[in-house]
């Protein structure tokens, strides 16, 4: 197919995706592209794809591009933040609970979100409802059935007591519903059937490793979509390779230990749930690395506490990414991210943030040599622990898909 044939189409799905399609994405439409359009079919085709009787072609091309590779219980800190801080404060207050899985794949985030509920001793009525743009993947996730690989990382109580031979028991699986739902089409999912009102919102909408394959563009129009999906106090949980970089009306960020939430934030937070914290930052960080401080001299009776410089870039890390989270300038930011590599280089974390902000800020160059720093950093086994970027395996799968936008969109 030739390449004025083929870019529309192209840039259909991915206006239909919300996504800047990676090199390799590309490649996998262009090769089906060529088997299913006949040559100067182009326009005729993609007039197709535009139209209700081409929904389910559309639906297939959509398919081509997402991924749909997860496991149960990834990113472990994050899930234990969410079961102990949010999910059992809102069990306290006796009633059903409904939780979203948005972009779900095959079923194992949302068989997930069932045993944290099972655990936290919810509401027997709660349930989970799971979407996704791909009707092959929501078939497979019906099943709620996985493979030996695929539950390595469950708990081995848990597999014990809510699997059989790889199977979700059904006292939990009955609990689950799925539907088909593309995060570009409105209106959103409603928590129930009866389509208004506080009763048909979510408590948590967890949409984990979906937003960093979208524009910021379509990234922010989804947050706020979830925003209006969420009860007045409802948890949004994205991954730690999405830190909001913009402030979202409704929105405050909660922190809990190893983990970023954001909670809507127009009502009082559900009985025993942590409030929302401020961002606390210095009126101004500085506008160049400075010294280490040197140790403050002991108090009698007190053991002396001498910090690294590599502890220091740590929690200056940590503290920044609160800034970014709530919304912070992004001037501010990348100064305190700056900072924060000069005293500790093999910050991976840090170098993908500052490759999101100088994207933000279009400078392509500027923000693909932090990312290929980062992602060099990860591959080398060389980074450096810190708080909310503990799953370096996703970090460098984000690193690689930033890496494909900026060298598509450069």
């Amino acid at each position: 197919m030739k390449s004025n044939e083929l870019e529309p189409l192209l840039q259909f799905v991915a206006q239909r995706t919300g996504t800047r399609l990676s090199r390799q994405q590309r490649d996998r439409l262009a090769v089906d592209l060529e088997h299913q359009v006949p040559e100067g079919g182009g326009a005729g085709y993609l007039a197709r794809l535009q139209s209700r009787e081409g929904a389910l072609e559309l639906a297939r091309l959509l398919a081509v591009v997402s991924v749909h590779k997860t496991d149960l219980f990834r990113d472990e800190p994050q899930l234990e933040a969410l079961g102990e801080h949010v999910l059992r404060p809102l069990v306290a207050l006796g009633r059903p609970l409904s939780l979203w899985s948005a972009g779900c794949s095959t079923g194992e985030e949302v068989a997930t979100l069932l045993m944290l509920l099972a655990e936290a001793g919810a509401h027997k009525e709660s349930s989970v409802l799971g979407t996704d743009l791909s009707d092959a993947a929501l078939s497979q996730a019906r099943r709620l059935s996985f493979s030996p690989e695929v539950l390595k990382r469950v708990p081995r109580p848990l597999l014990g007591r809510y699997f059989r031979d790889g199977v979700l028991l059904g006292s939990l699986a009955e609990r689950a519903r799925f539907l088909q739902h593309n995060l570009m089409d409105r209106p959103y999912p409603f928590a129930n059937s009866s389509g208004g009102g506080g009763e048909s919102a979510f408590d948590v909408i967890v949409c984990r490793n979906v937003l960093i394959y979208f524009t910021g563009q379509a990234a922010h129009e989804t947050v706020n979509s979830f925003v209006e999906r969420l009860r007045p106090g409802g948890v949004l949980v994205l991954s730690t390779a999405e830190p909001l970089l913009d402030p979202v009306a409704g929105l405050t960020t909660l922190r809990l230990p190893g983990a970023f939430f954001y909670q809507r934030a127009d009502s009082t937070p559900a009985a025993r749930a942590p409030e929302p914290l401020p961002p606390s930052r210095a009126s101004s960080p500085p506008a160049r690395p400075s010294a280490p401080r040197p140790p403050r001299p002991a108090i009698t009776g007190e053991i002396p506490v001498v910090l690294t410089p590599e502890d220091e870039g740590r929690k200056l890390f940590e503290l920044v990414l609160e800034w970014a989270a709530a919304g912070e300038d992004h001037l501010e930011t990348e100064a305190g991210l700056r900072k924060a590599l000069y005293l500790a280089p093999q910050l991976a974390g840090a170098r993908y943030l500052l490759g999101l902000i100088l994207e933000r800020r279009s400078l392509q160059a500027d923000a693909a040599s932090e990312y290929r720093r980062a992602l060099a950093i990860l591959e080398a086994g060389k980074a450096l622990p810190s708080a909310f970027f503990l799953n370096n395996d996703r970090l460098k799968q984000a690193c690689r898909l930033a890496l494909g936008r900026v060298r598509v969109t450069g």
